[in-house]
């Protein structure tokens, strides 16, 4: 239910923070596209589902991370139920279009924020939908949504003279590109390849990066 309530909190998106966050720089083509994508929205929002249906097939595929598979009936259903007064906000961004003839995908990051009691839930999720010209209008044909990592780690302070100690190239596997790690104005620096992300300290030698899960902790050897 967890993530049955995000894509039910993902298609309430409004149109007006679509525009805010994403300024038009599209093909009159591309733009037709995401014109679509705000009507079905909006219909959505505001609970118009006669509206929100002749946007969608009727055998549209809506899917989330956990695996689950939702129909166009049910999620218009829980949809109905979906409370108005919700608390939530989100961030739509990084809006990619491809078209292939009378078929194109929609791809597009969201950052949601929703409020439970006196705690803020944060989630940050990709979503992809695709959809087929009939008629002369685009209908959407499946929908997935894909929760990306939060980190919610926060650095603690530490002696950054140590950090000197880390400085040096380092391989994680034998086709991986070589890390190397560098001290600059105090803060210490990853690189693999073109990803350059700074290492916030969880301690002494343990560190995070602020777009993944991981941790990474230095070992020293018997010469310290």
């Amino acid at each position: 239910m967890r993530y049955l309530i995000g894509l039910l909190v993902a298609l309430c998106l409004s149109a007006s923070t679509i525009s805010a966050q994403d300024p038009p720089k599209r093909s009159p083509a591309e733009q037709e596209l995401v014109g679509v994508r705000i009507a079905w929205m909006e219909a959505y929002d505001r609970r118009d589902f006669a509206a929100w249906s002749r946007y969608v097939a009727d055998d549209c595929i809506f899917s989330d991370d956990n695996g689950a598979v939702y129909t166009k009936a049910h999620v218009m259903e829980q949809g109905k139920r979906f409370p108005r007064e919700y608390d939530y906000g989100l961030n739509p961004r990084d809006f990619v279009v491809h078209l292939y003839g009378n078929t194109a995908v929609l791809n597009y990051r969201v950052t949601a924020h929703e409020q439970f009691t006196d705690t803020e839930i944060v989630t940050e999720h990709r979503d992809t939908e695709t959809y087929i010209k009939q008629n002369g209008t685009w209908l959407l044909i499946a929908r997935a949504l894909v929760n990306m990592p939060v980190n919610l780690r926060k650095p603690v302070a530490v002696d950054t003279a140590v950090y000197k100690d880390y400085v040096g190239q380092y391989a994680w596997r034998p086709l991986d590109d070589v890390e190397t790690v560098s001290v600059k104005d105090g803060r210490l620096w990853t690189q693999s390849g073109k990803d350059v992300d700074e290492y916030f300290p969880l301690g002494a030698e343990t560190f995070f990066i602020k777009s993944a899960l991981s941790i990474v902790t230095f070992s020293r050897n018997g010469q310290g």
